[in-house]
């Protein structure tokens, strides 16, 4: 025991200073470990946060509502409009930002299924809430129209000898129309909806008329059908209305895409529209 405490009075200064220094070593490990808990604790939370706002995301559908066009004589020439009203309906739980919205047809009895583009495209919309609907229209001009009743013209006269020949065999589509909308998250994520609906025809608005139907007991009125627009009957004053298929028949594709996709769809807009890319705000 003596011994011992000869040592302990030898030593003293060593073992303060020894002392000291596995204090400071204890003290330093516990703020390692209570800046890591810290750290921990905050990075789980950034990450429950931002999985929250990932799962929930925009969701915009696409529908198109109306399909008319008119004719009229600009004394130059006979400039036709085809107009395609539509809206957009944000079903998602998140807002959409930053909406382009472009129109297509697609030629199915053509040769390379032909793509003409709306007049103006896109439209742009700042914001979508979640609910929320936006209304809006592009239109066709003459030379897009043309080529879209041209196609139905092939389609028809396909069908026609379809029937005669084989009945069994599938229809064949008339022109596609393709409504698109890119679209941003609020984590500057971007996403397209895509809706491709058949146009079955077009036929002369005053050409139709009403005629009274009686289905068990109770009596409708309903629109008979009107005369086929073609390339060779419309003239000045002409006004004219499209039949879409049945949305149930009709395509939506919705995905996530990255940004020089939606740089390309805009820039690939650019060589068939008067819009810019700076007025729309992309750069």
């Amino acid at each position: 025991m003596s011994v011992f405490l000869s040592f302990m009075e030898e030593n003293a200064n060593l073992i303060g200073v020894v002392s000291s220094l596995c204090m400071l070593l204890v003290t330093a490990i516990y703020a390692i470990i209570t800046w890591w808990q810290a750290w921990y604790t905050k990075r789980t939370l950034v990450e429950s946060i931002k999985q929250n706002k990932e799962d929930r995301q925009p969701f915009i559908v696409p529908e198109i509502n109306a399909v008319n066009g008119v004719a009229f004589d600009t004394s130059s020439y006979l400039r036709i409009q085809f107009s395609f009203n539509y809206k957009l309906i944000n079903v998602g739980d998140s807002a959409a930002v930053t909406l382009y919205t472009f129109l297509y047809a697609r030629m199915e009895s053509q040769a390379e299924h032909k793509l003409v583009y709306a007049h103006l495209i896109p439209n742009y919309n700042h914001s979508l809430t979640v609910g929320a609907e936006i209304s809006s229209s592009l239109h066709f001009e003459t030379s897009e129209f043309r080529d879209i009743v041209e196609d139905l013209e092939i389609c028809q006269a396909k069908n026609m000898k379809r029937i005669e020949t084989d009945s069994t065999i599938t229809p064949y589509r008339g022109p596609i129309i393709i409504l698109r909308t890119l679209y941003r998250n609020m984590l500057d994520q971007w996403f397209e909806s895509v809706l491709e609906q058949e146009l079955l025809d077009v036929e002369y608005s005053s050409k139709r008329s009403q005629k009274e139907v009686e289905v068990d007991g109770k009596k409708y009125k309903i629109k008979t059908r009107g005369k086929m627009v073609t390339n060779k009957t419309v003239k000045d004053k002409d006004s004219f209305e499209g039949g879409m298929i049945n949305p149930c028949y009709s395509k939506l594709i919705r995905r996530m895409v990255d940004e020089d996709y939606v740089r390309n769809i805009l820039n690939d807009s650019k060589k068939h529209s008067d819009s810019s890319l700076d007025y729309l705000g992309f750069d």
